[in-house]
């Protein structure tokens, strides 16, 4: 037996309702549910259009194998003051300590999220759809627009798989990530599409077991790990996979972003096979980043960045610098190996440049020098006709 949002209230035609109570009903039953004889499954159909308040799906569950199938549309009040109470965990639709679940359709997520970007500061905005403290999860199908921060979070969750996403803000909407992770291993994200305002996926520390394949991001900052290390602390993220990935009008592309003073590492890292179109920064390492601040200053530590590879990069780049490894001085980037790289201008005729600090980096084949000696200051390189198969 299925269920559906109608049996839990009598007036599912009036789409001005408030539904909220009638999802916790809903859920109440799916959570309860023995498996044997009572339900464990909750449709949406294509017709039905709910809007609802933040809603905490907590467990754990009788069940392990809840199914939500959303075929409809769910939506937030349009309006801030009708939100309601967003809870300590900041989420407009909340999965917590649930062992098992199928989140999926053909549906359409929408909070608009844009009565929020201009009125209240990103720290106190909601995420769109959390999943936090849980495990088995599958995430499919639906079609996300304009979250106040980020479309979707990862949190503290093992074994996940989130594929066949359409997340959609405008490229100036303000930290609104398509999906970000921490603390979360074995996640899977892939064949899904990421235009937003902000970083398409953001991997931050204690995170592996990361693979991401198959995204198309842009607009957007990129796919990110981090940023690691702010206020000096120790984050980790290691064994991460971007493959077959595209950036169209990005501001980054492959991304590792780390703060002056933190601690920790990031590393077995690997971009492979990129699609490039008019990328501003295809290549980018930060150690000392300091999220778009001036006078950013060098810590006594750094996040240590390490056992990273890009390879197989091909396209158009809408700056002048192809790749830009900016290293701590104390620290280094160690064992950084760049390969297969045919990155060109937008702009016909334009060469582009490298520049590269305190970094070991092996280079093969690549289109736009990079020199880097572990000692050295950076020096901008401008771009050769030939091959580059040398060990800097």
């Amino acid at each position: 037996m299925t269920l559906s949002i109608k049996d839990f209230t009598t007036d599912a035609k009036n789409t001005s309702t408030d539904y909220s109570q009638a999802f916790r009903d809903a859920w109440k039953a799916l959570c309860e549910a023995d498996e044997k004889d009572e339900a464990t499954s909750l449709v949406i159909h294509a017709n039905e259009t709910y809007t609802i308040q933040p809603q905490l799906f907590q467990g754990p569950c009788v069940s392990r194998d809840i199914h939500i199938q959303i075929d409809g549309t769910i939506e937030a009040p349009k309006m801030i003051e009708e939100w309601g109470d967003i809870g300590e965990s900041k989420c407009w639709l909340c999965f917590k300590n649930v062992t098992g679940i199928v989140l999926n359709g053909s549906g359409v997520l929408n909070p608009h999220g844009e009565a929020w970007w201009s009125s209240v500061d990103h720290s106190n905005r909601p995420r769109a759809v959390g999943f936090n403290a849980s495990s088995d999860i599958i995430y499919s199908g639906l079609t996300q627009f304009n979250s106040p921060k980020n479309h979707v979070s990862v949190f503290n969750c093992t074994n996940a798989t989130l594929s066949n996403l359409h997340l959609i803000a405008p490229g100036d909407s303000p930290n609104t990530d398509g999906i970000d992770i921490a603390l979360s291993n074995n996640v899977q994200v892939f064949n899904s599409s990421i235009q937003t305002g902000d970083d398409c996926v953001a991997i931050n520390g204690g995170s592996y077991d990361i693979n991401i394949t198959h995204v198309a991001c842009g607009p957007g900052h990129g796919i990110s790990i981090g940023s690691l290390g702010r206020g000096g602390l120790n984050e980790t993220v290691k064994n991460v996979q971007v493959r077959h990935c595209s950036f169209n009008g990005t501001e980054n592309g492959a991304r590792i972003k780390t703060w002056a003073g933190g601690k920790g590492f990031a590393r077995n890292i690997t971009y492979e096979n990129i699609t490039l179109i008019d990328a501003k920064y295809p290549i980018i390492i930060d150690q000392n980043y300091c999220n778009g601040g001036h006078n950013c200053k060098s810590g006594a530590t750094a996040v240590k960045v390490s056992d990273v590879t890009f390879r197989n990069f091909t396209g158009t780049c809408s700056s002048d610098i192809a790749m830009k490894l900016a290293c701590d001085k104390l620290v280094s980037c160690q064992n950084i190996v760049i390969e297969n790289i045919n990155i060109v201008s937008s702009s016909p005729k334009k060469h582009l440049s490298s520049s590269c600090q305190y970094a070991d980096v092996v280079t093969h084949f690549v289109n736009t020098a990079i020199k880097c000696a572990i000692d050295e200051e950076p020096r901008p390189q401008a771009r050769r006709r030939s091959m580059l198969n040398l060990r800097h």
